[in-house]
């Protein structure tokens, strides 16, 4: 009789203990990682970014990017893989990458600001029909460490902007987020051209544009950096753009010929390829350029487009960008780079402007 009540015993305790486990296995674990803030009034010379990074990929590049000495990262979108609607799952990729030895000891001594695209958005080639698209928002500021009490966290949407730097040696960042509010695309079924072209609906959304002109009409950067997702000077290419909303390209552009803003620069991920842009807008007195960095752990080898705008050629191994900045005298001097994943140079593109 002892011998079978202390089986009976030894299994309900085998039974509890099963499901307390699995209990335990459903909790998301939160990396235990020190996150270093970005300071906003330190006078920034270099400036690395990147996107498209699968969390499950080989992240031992951090080590590379780490070896420039930046004063910052930003991340340009597609910070995981993670389509879904299953947040309790976001969470867990986000945690993946935020775990991973190489890039919590990178953040740990680099400050990382970043906004998303698609793919940690939830949805490839997603918009504001993503039915979840508040929620990820939450999980992606999370990620980034971002304040309970940040501004960005009252507001629709993840854009925001930074100010890094004092006096003359001034460098802007404006997050733009081209996922929140965007209308749908229109499908296409032609190769040449994914998408066909929307002259109604948005990419920003009303409050994102009216802040939008609001921060570069009270500039007083001497290099103004647009950080998207999304490419917004090639015109050419089949896939995701500005293009494809041309009137909303047209308004971008406009505001910076407006406004006259120093040094306008566009850093774009999303296409796994490196390339070099340069446009000259109307009356504008300047060129906008545009470097598009895309992607860490994966790329469009064999990739061959047309790009009128193009400087040097299009690198389709993995990849990640730079610019480093000389503040002078009189003048600001600084240089747009390219590296591979493994730290050789592929691209550059050295400016020199007056304050």
């Amino acid at each position: 009789m002892k011998l079978r009540y202390f089986i009976i015993i030894t299994g309900l305790f085998f039974l509890i203990s099963c499901k307390n486990s699995a209990q335990q296995n459903d909790i998301i674990q939160e990396p235990k990682v020190s996150h270093l803030k970005a300071d906003t009034g330190k006078i920034i010379e270099t400036i690395v970014f990147g996107s498209c990074s699968k969390q499950a990929l080989d992240q031992s590049y951090w080590n590379v990017i780490a070896s420039k000495n930046p004063d910052l990262f930003i991340w340009m979108g597609d910070i995981i893989y993670s389509d879904t609607e299953d947040m309790k799952e976001h969470k867990k990729q986000y945690n993946l990458l935020k775990g991973n030895q190489y890039y919590s000891s990178f953040i740990s001594k680099i400050p990382v600001i970043g906004i998303w695209d698609d793919h940690d958005f939830g949805v490839n080639d997603g918009g504001a029909s993503y039915p979840k698209r508040k929620e990820s928002k939450e999980l992606l500021l999370d990620f980034l460490d971002i304040a309970k009490s940040d501004p960005v966290r009252s507001h629709e949407g993840i854009f925001t902007s930074y100010t890094f730097g004092t006096d003359m040696r001034k460098i802007k960042v404006y997050m733009l987020d081209s996922r929140y509010f965007r209308s749908d695309l229109i499908p296409n079924d032609t190769p040449e051209n994914r998408y066909k072209p929307n002259n109604e609906g948005t990419i920003l959304g009303k409050e994102q544009w009216q802040w939008l002109e609001n921060e570069i009409k009270n500039s007083d950067a001497s290099i103004n950096i647009f950080i998207s997702g999304i490419q917004v000077i090639p015109d050419d290419q089949p896939y995701e753009k500005w293009g494809n909303f041309p009137h909303e390209r047209k308004r971008f552009l406009d505001l910076i010929e407006k406004y006259n803003i120093k040094n306008p620069l566009i850093f774009s991920g999303d296409r796994h390829l490196a390339e070099l842009s340069e446009y000259t807008y109307q009356n504008f007195k300047g060129t906008i350029t545009e470097l598009t960095s895309s992607g860490l752990t994966h790329s469009f080898e064999g990739a061959q487009e047309y790009n009128a705008y193009r400087l040097g050629e299009l690198f389709d191994g993995k990849n990640f960008g730079m610019i480093q900045v000389t503040w002078g005298g009189s003048k600001v001097m600084y240089k747009l780079f390219v590296f591979d994943i493994q730290g050789k140079k592929i691209l550059e593109h050295g400016i020199i402007s007056d304050y």
